[in-house]
């Protein structure tokens, strides 16, 4: 065995050993001290009492229960600070000084009575780091792991041909197991189509699905606010870059609309989103992924009548593909313009149906528009598996 091998073996027996010392010494010093920090409150309930007594019948000199107070409160302090039975500050002995300092005589009460309480519970309590992992498990290499994410994201080869439950679907009708596995994955790669799935998690009767959701939910913000801040600085340092501008505005641009936001941020991420993209526009004037993104947030922003003039002019510089199609007509449609939507049809609906990017879904809208029929499903005799 070599020497690396044979010191990581010694360091993690001295670990195992180390922690084994630290739960005895621990184990040991419990009871002793429980029973300091209820003496204590004892003692300092009693103190509070007799300081209660003393105004009661408006004792002279007025300054003695005051003094008696501050007195009572520096003991618990120095008590919780240096008495150490276990080793370290105990959080009892401590949150006992805070609570008769600012308490007086309800602090010790309340004290022992969490105590109690504590004692009580933590004998079925989940550990902390357990309970965080069970929410969030890692990554383990796993075949079966990676068939169930497989499936869950719809990744494997034959998604189209089966019928692959959507993550909307598990989060509704799913175990709670299943749901937490979902919320997990969402997690670990959200993409703004995923917002009402998130939506639907936080939003679940089952309390544990829902404080799960609500931890992915503020990650997945930390996340994106400092992605947002990594590109809004390369964009200040590129500023003739228009693919840094880009990268920008598609990231404002997505998370303006992902469903995660509140009204407030969302507004800043359209108005940023917008900035960005018009800085790229200016830089290179035929950037089709400048100009798509210009008009989709003018169709998503109810600014329609521009949309349609926007989509237009470009349509005469020669950007003119399936998205741009899409969004366009979608504006044309909302402001009720229908000659113009049969015009446009009329005019690209067969490059529509020829582009391969082309959604199943748009095809059957342009059909529709065109008249054409639908494919005709084959006869029972015709069908055959491949």
């Amino acid at each position: 065995m070599s020497a690396p091998v044979v010191d990581a073996v010694e360091e993690e027996i001295e670990r195992i050993e180390s922690e084994r010392r630290r739960r005895q010494v621990q184990a040991q010093g419990g009871a002793g001290r429980t029973l300091l920090v209820a003496g204590v409150g004892l003692a300092a309930f009693a103190v509070e009492c007799l300081i209660v007594w003393l105004l009661w019948n408006e004792f002279q000199p007025i300054w003695l229960p005051p003094v008696l107070h501050l007195l009572a409160c520096a003991a618990a302090f120095a008590l919780a600070w240096y008495v150490r039975p276990g080793g370290s500050v105990s959080r009892f002995m401590m949150l006992m000084a805070l609570s008769l300092f600012f308490m007086g005589p309800i602090g010790p009460p309340g004290v022992l009575f969490a105590m109690v309480l504590h004692a009580i519970f933590r004998r079925s309590a989940t550990p902390f780091d357990e309970w965080y992992q069970s929410l969030f498990p890692e990554e383990v290499d796993e075949p079966s792991r990676k068939l169930y994410e497989m499936l869950t994201r719809g990744l494997a080869d034959a998604a189209s041909q089966e019928n692959v439950t959507s993550f909307t679907d598990v989060l509704q009708y799913g175990s709670i197991e299943q749901k937490r596995a979902v919320i997990s994955l969402l997690s670990r790669d959200f993409r703004p189509e995923f917002a009402p799935a998130l939506q639907s998690a936080l939003a679940d009767p089952n309390p544990a699905v829902r404080v799960q959701a609500a931890t992915a939910a503020a990650n997945i913000e930390g996340d994106f606010l400092e992605r947002a801040i990594e590109l809004e600085t390369a964009a200040r340092r590129a500023p003739n870059d228009s693919t840094t501008q880009i990268k920008a505005a598609r990231h404002f641009d997505d998370y303006a609309f992902s469903g995660i936001l509140d009204g407030d941020r969302q507004a800043e991420n359209r108005r940023k989103a917008e900035t960005y993209y018009r800085a790229a526009l200016d830089l290179d004037p035929e950037s089709a992924a400048a100009s798509l993104g210009i008009g989709r947030l003018l169709v998503r922003l109810g600014r329609l009548q521009e949309a349609e003039d926007w989509f237009e002019a470009g349509f005469d510089r020669g950007l003119v593909g399936p998205a741009e199609l899409t969004w366009y007509l979608e504006a044309t449609y909302r402001l009720g313009d229908l000659d113009r939507l049969r015009y446009a049809v009329a005019g690209f609906g067969d490059d529509i149906l020829a582009d391969p990017r082309t959604s199943e879904r748009l095809r059957d809208v342009i059909r529709l528009w065109m008249g054409k029929a639908q494919p005709s499903a084959p006869a029972p005799g015709e069908m055959r598996l491949v």
